[in-house]
């Protein structure tokens, strides 16, 4: 019999372990088809994350001082949704390290795994909590919907990719996001991975403040089956030609006027965040997360009078997908990715409608995209509309500044280096 081991280096230069396939026990159940729970290991256990309390959200009181908010637990913070950048040895070091000192330094707190990243990281605690042979470390894992439901905070170690990864597993309310930098890019982190235990401890005992960052909303209509499904944007929602050779024609209203027919490579609608991103290299504006707004950028145009507009953050866009006058409609779809997650392509005749996650006005007369308006109706309160968007801990006011300065290099001077003459 064959018998297949599994290696994982670490980038310190040794084997972390050498563990036979075959010699791990496995649960595999109808509603975790594809998650193995291991139960060999003497210092790991997972279980299901449906044996937890519901989240508990917390409350974000303004202050008229600060552009922050400040984050209150009405209730005690208990379970804890860590995420990652996958298959990086820095990254599953800083994870081992931070649920080792959760389970150390509190025990109360339960920490939530995504089935692929408990299976990365499973291996590789070799103590137990505390080194109590009595206390494993106890992790929970499940499907999305169920995490999601669970989760008080969410925690991610890597860098803006990972963020924008854990924040699309949640359809609707977003708990607070504590993001420690371990990337290659940090617009949204304000943390070195050093800080963690005194930046958890002050979570914890609601002493933090939040930058709130909206989402958009893209709501994507199919014309065959007139279909709506929802789509939720940190980042940005791009669409583009792809790998056609023809430009691409959008009608694009706004509130329910006309406002062009695009004839470009293709367009971005972007939120504040997300105004760094795609946008910032097609021309768009850099704006503050402060500044409630929806952008629009086009990229390379056929028209050079067609130029960036920032909207204000209640508008209601609707994207038509078009073809040319006098051509055939075969041939004209239009790629759509969102936060750089392609979507499925669009056909002539679907619709998007994109708006804020809240705070959109309808203007009398316009197309309230049907999952939109059934979503509105179970809200329960405003409460709910409140919380709708992402709430940053942040490190201080001015964030922001110090990420436009530090990272791009808001205009810097010219850099002149004389040439060594020749010998």
């Amino acid at each position: 019999m064959n018998i297949l081991y599994c290696f994982e280096a670490c980038q310190r230069g040794r084997v972390i372990s050498i563990v036979p396939r075959l010699a791990r026990r496995s649960l595999q159940t109808a509603e975790y088809p594809s998650t193995l729970f291991k139960e060999t290991s003497k210092f790991v256990k997972i279980k299901p994350v449906r044996d937890l309390k519901l989240s508990n959200a917390p409350d974000y009181i303004s202050s008229p001082n600060s552009k922050l908010h400040a984050l209150l637990w009405p209730g005690s913070l208990q379970n804890v949704l860590v995420t990652k950048k996958p298959w990086s040895c820095a990254t599953k070091d800083a994870m081992i390290t931070f649920i080792n000192h959760l389970h150390t330094t509190y025990p109360e707190i339960n920490v939530i795994l995504q089935p692929d990243v408990a299976e990365e990281v499973y291996q590789d605690f070799l103590t137990t909590a505390n080194n109590d042979p009595n206390r494993p470390h106890m992790l929970y894992s499940g499907t999305t919907d169920e995490i999601t439901s669970k989760a008080d905070l969410l925690v991610t170690l890597g860098g803006d990719g990972t963020i924008l990864h854990g924040v699309s597993m949640f359809k609707s309310q977003v708990p607070p996001v504590l993001a420690f930098s371990l990337g290659t890019l940090g617009f949204l982190l304000p943390f070195d991975f050093k800080e963690h235990k005194e930046i958890f401890n002050k979570v914890l005992n609601s002493r933090a403040k939040c930058l709130h960052r909206t989402r958009l909303e893209c709501h994507v209509i199919k014309k065959n089956d007139g279909e709506s499904s929802v789509i939720h944007a940190m980042n940005d929602i791009f669409l583009h030609r792809g790998s056609s050779p023809h430009l691409t024609n959008l009608d694009i209203f706004v509130d329910g006027e006309f406002l062009t027919r695009t004839i470009a490579d293709g367009v971005v609608f972007s939120s504040p965040t997300g105004s760094t991103a795609y946008s910032l290299s097609a021309g768009g504006s850099i704006v503050s997360p402060l500044i409630p707004s929806i952008l629009l950028t086009p990229i390379c145009p056929r028209s050079l009078s067609f130029r960036p507009l920032i909207l204000p953050h209640s508008s209601h866009i609707k994207i038509r997908v078009c073809s040319k006058m006098n051509e055939k409609t075969g041939n004209n779809s239009v790629n759509i990715s969102v936060d750089g997650v392609a979507q499925n392509d669009l056909e002539v005749g679907d619709e998007i409608h994109i708006v804020n996650e809240v705070g959109t006005i309808y203007i009398d007369g316009t197309q309230v995209p049907p999952s939109k308006k059934l979503a509105d109706e179970t809200l329960p309160n405003s409460t709910s509309k409140q919380r709708a968007g992402i709430y940053c801990i942040a490190k201080s006011e001015n964030d922001w500044i110090k990420g436009i300065n530090d990272l791009l290099g808001f205009n810097s001077g010219f850099r002149f280096t004389r040439r060594k003459q020749d010998n």
